[in-house]
């Protein structure tokens, strides 16, 4: 039997979303032309004083986070594909929206969004799964 040559595999690590030293997980990987980021946080989620970021923030300081990782892997916002968004309060969808309205233009990545009980820290309200694809731009894409 034969195999099939195996797609490359690059783990992308960035300053601005550092990997704990002993995690059992990347926030990045680049499989061929697919890139995976996994269960993005803005933690720790308080501002310069000690206060926790609204939703709102945190939901921008992962965009942020993302946004570095793709560049850091060739690529940009604009081949973000499909959003997986954790929620600790379902009403914030108007928060969340807002703020994908801020970093991506129509036609807009697909996107899936889930109340969950919480996260890993308490001060957490928002964690987003990017998935993305290096040959793939969504300003570029068409409706039929």
């Amino acid at each position: 039997m034969t195999l099939a040559a195996a797609l490359p595999v690059r783990h992308v690590v960035v300053p601005e979303a550092p990997e704990p030293p002993n995690a059992t997980w990347s926030n990045c990987l680049v499989v061929g032309n697919e890139v995976v980021i996994s269960g993005v946080t803005a933690n720790p989620a308080t501002d310069a004083q000690g206060n926790i970021l609204s939703t709102h923030a945190q939901a921008t300081r992962i965009i942020e986070k993302i946004q570095a990782m793709l560049v850091a892997a060739g690529g940009s916002l604009d081949n973000i594909y499909k959003l997986v968004i954790y929620v600790t309060d379902i009403n914030d969808k108007g928060v969340v929206s807002e703020v994908r309205q801020a970093w991506f233009k129509s036609p807009f990545p697909c996107s899936t969004l889930v109340e969950v009980k919480g996260f890993a820290f308490p001060n957490l309200t928002i964690e987003i799964d990017a998935f993305a694809r290096l040959d793939v731009f969504m300003s570029q894409a068409t409706r039929n």
